[in-house]
């Protein structure tokens, strides 16, 4: 049986925000599970490049994502800071919340979409046997390895061009060391292991779902050929 209209939509759908979903999961974890910023603390030599203890730079990057994530009052534990660099964080809120929303929103619609599958309210659309969500996973691939090779190239630019995109017409994110010193313990470094680390989890998870997309081929065209069917309802394999 062939895939209805439906069908087809959904498994566009589910190809079109499999990529967006990797990325802002990817993206939710260094910017919300705070012992990640902890972690690279010591490798980084943030107490040393700083010159403030560990304490300090906890207490600081602490208030800094209370602001942000629970709407506390503004203010960088000892450092100093300006209304300038408070305007910047402002304007970080509702991208932090954004992504958050979209990894949630995105995820269920894609555990929907499988749950759906899985119980033959759907039946998959598949392209060269391949499932939608595997090749969402391979764009998502080349995604990464575009942003890889510019971040390999040049990181600085790409972190420029970042902030160009996501904060037009705002020179608010460059920060004074003297003035804002929560740039200070926030060096570009962290920010390149918090890109690498992205990268690796969306690549992780890509991976995944192509290898699983193959899988489903393989058993797929087995049952074909075991039954010797050219036209089965393909939904009877996932």
């Amino acid at each position: 049986m062939k895939p209805r209209i439906i069908d087809k939509i959904c498994s566009i759908l589910a190809f079109l925000i499999t990529p967006v979903f990797l990325v802002s999961f990817a993206v939710s974890i260094p910017a919300v599970f705070r012992p990640f910023y902890y972690a690279c603390i010591t490798p980084l030599h943030i107490e040393e490049t700083s010159g403030y203890s560990r304490e300090t730079i906890v207490e600081a990057y602490d208030d800094v994502m209370d602001f942000i994530w629970e709407g506390a009052e503004f203010k960088t534990g000892s450092l100093a800071w300006t209304e300038e660099e408070k305007a910047h964080f402002e304007d970080c809120i509702p991208l932090f919340h954004l992504q958050i929303i979209l990894a949630t929103v995105l995820g269920a619609l894609l555990l929907a979409y499988l749950v759906l599958l899985k119980t033959k309210v759907f039946r998959p659309a598949r392209l060269k046997g391949i499932t939608s969500t595997a090749y969402g996973g391979m764009l998502t691939l080349l995604f990464m390895a575009i942003v890889g090779i510019f971040a390999a190239i040049d990181f600085t630019k790409l972190f420029d061009a970042f902030h160009a995109v996501f904060f037009p017409s705002k020179d608010n994110w460059v920060f004074n060391e003297s003035t804002e010193q929560v740039i200070n313990i926030l060096p570009e470094e962290f920010f390149a292991v918090c890109a690498g680390f992205i990268v690796g989890v969306v690549v992780i998870l890509s991976i995944v779902l192509i290898v699983v997309g193959v899988v489903k081929k393989i058993k797929f065209d087995n049952f074909q050929k075991e039954n010797n069917v050219i036209d089965v309802d393909n939904s009877e394999l996932n």
